[in-house]
């Protein structure tokens, strides 16, 4: 008898430089929502270039990133843009999580390829509907929980 392949919960970078909304959306998410992924945070957009591009070099997958729009520096669509000029990280699966309702902001991210757009704060059921258009993820709901794993 073959043993199925372990699962393996997926990897959420979280990209915002108010400490205040990456807290709000871990509560929302991990506690409130009882999502279980392994979050790991960005305070900004080249921050997380440097994340993204470490963790590629060390053959580790970050599977979903969650990025907030409106950032110093390098915002969330400068990002988005240059994530998808690299080869290496053209593949991830992107969600503009932005307090911004703006329907040219929600055009543009579409635009660049995200995956989706979320209103702040974070939620499991914005994201629930946007999981098919993420084939790289899936969500299990079990006794155990409601867990973010790796389709793969």
């Amino acid at each position: 008898m073959t043993e199925a392949p372990a699962e393996r919960i997926a990897n959420v970078l979280l990209i915002d430089d108010r400490r205040a909304d990456v807290e709000l959306t871990r509560v929302y998410l991990q506690v409130r929502d009882r999502l279980q992924f392994n979050l790991l945070v960005a305070n900004g957009a080249k921050e997380a270039l440097s994340v993204l591009q470490a963790a590629a070099h060390r053959g580790e997958s970050i599977d979903l990133l969650l990025v907030d729009i409106n950032m110093p520096g390098m915002d969330g669509f400068e990002l988005l843009e240059a994530l998808r000029r690299d080869p290496a990280l053209k593949h991830i699966s992107v969600v503009m999580c932005t307090g911004s309702t703006y329907d040219q902001d929600l055009a543009r991210a579409r635009a660049l390829g995200a995956a989706g757009y979320m209103v702040k704060p974070a939620s499991l059921a914005q994201l629930r509907p946007m999981l098919p258009d993420m084939p790289a993820l899936r969500l299990l709901d079990d006794e155990v929980g409601i867990r973010l794993l790796r389709a793969a």
